[in-house]
């Protein structure tokens, strides 16, 4: 047979007992030191964009409001991907940034896609009044 880690411990009481107590201590010790944010500090990398047409069609919201919506999110800096959604009358835009964007950089960039989700809604708000839609 091979070595028997019960039987050894069973004849070795006081060097298992002693064993226990350290690894028992060793884990007080790494908890006491453990770092405890209650609310970590990370960025998010997404940004949801969301557009609604009520009463438009799925096609009229990709032609007017998606395809150009997604043009001019396709400028932002240090973009990754884009991901959208239309329904009739709703269309949702997922703004994903690079792993590599650094934090500090974030706040300016959504600042700048709000801005320009801003100007298409203000340009979509017109048409409608001039098309006569709702």
């Amino acid at each position: 047979m091979g070595f028997n880690l019960s039987e050894w411990a069973l004849k070795n009481r006081s060097l298992t007992v002693y064993l226990m107590i350290i690894a028992v201590l060793a884990g007080l010790f790494a908890f006491v030191r453990l770092g405890r944010n209650e609310d970590p500090s990370f960025v998010i990398k997404t940004m949801v964009v969301q557009a609604a047409w009520p009463g438009a069609s799925v096609d009229d919201m990709l032609k007017q409001v998606t395809e150009r919506l997604e043009r001019t999110l396709q400028e932002t800096p240090h973009l990754d991907f884009l991901r959208s959604f239309t329904r009739a009358g709703v269309t949702t835009i997922f703004v994903n940034l690079k792993d590599s964007t650094r934090a500090r950089e974030i706040p300016d960039i959504w600042y700048h896609c709000s801005q320009k989700h801003r100007r298409h809604a203000a340009y979509a708000a017109g048409r409608r009044r001039r098309t006569g839609l709702q």
